[in-house]
């Protein structure tokens, strides 16, 4: 009797030409946290996983590798991205979100409480986390303002998506500085940066 036989799906592609396009990607994620508030354009071309935006696709490309633990959060944590970034990057599966240096997170799903990532310490604040938000837009209704290194006085922007009440967490972190997580908040092919040097005030109530 003949039996069936499983045929593995291969992973989603990632860059088309991964050198210049990943030297592309790394200059707009470098452009996008010197200049908070600023939205970059992310290189095009990019093969993704369902449910992952080409943005967050080439900054996970970009960011992680070998030595870099990745947690994935609700809506993205699947076969699908989990191979995928395996097979990509070879970065290793963080088994809690306090012990990954990147979160691939999705906002449409829900976002964990801010203080469950690695804040960094006193003696290495570089160990905070970053953490790769997926939005819908970037857009919207002014909501705050962002003042802070790399920012001129200061810019009013929307809640990129976002719930207010994770605006407010990630305010409440400033206090914090120079322990903290840098944010990049991915929406289709654009991406903005949010440093942890970013003070954060509001100027409408959500």
């Amino acid at each position: 009797m003949q039996q069936d036989t499983m045929i593995p799906t291969a992973p989603a592609p990632g860059f088309a030409d991964a050198v210049q396009q990943s030297q592309l990607a790394f200059r707009a994620l470098l452009d996008a946290m010197a200049r908070p508030g600023r939205v970059a354009a992310m290189p095009g071309d990019i093969g993704n996983p369902a449910g992952m935006a080409p943005a967050l696709a080439a900054a996970a490309l970009t960011l992680c590798d070998l030595d870099t633990p990745v947690w994935l959060g609700p809506g993205l944590d699947t076969d699908a991205v989990r191979g995928w970034l395996r097979f990509h990057t070879g970065a290793p599966l963080a088994a809690t979100a306090e012990a990954a240096d990147f979160a691939l997170l999705d906002a449409a799903a829900g976002l964990p409480a801010l203080d469950v990532f690695s804040l960094g310490s006193d003696a290495a604040p570089d160990r905070g986390a970053t953490l790769l938000v997926q939005v819908a837009t970037l857009a919207g209704e002014t909501a705050m303002t962002w003042r802070g290194p790399g920012i001129k006085d200061a810019v009013t922007m929307p809640v990129c998506g976002l719930p207010a009440e994770v605006w407010r967490a990630r305010a409440a972190l400033s206090a914090e500085f120079p322990r903290g997580l840098d944010l990049y908040l991915c929406a289709g092919s654009s991406v903005i940066g949010l440093p942890r040097s970013t003070a954060i005030s509001f100027t409408t109530e959500a």
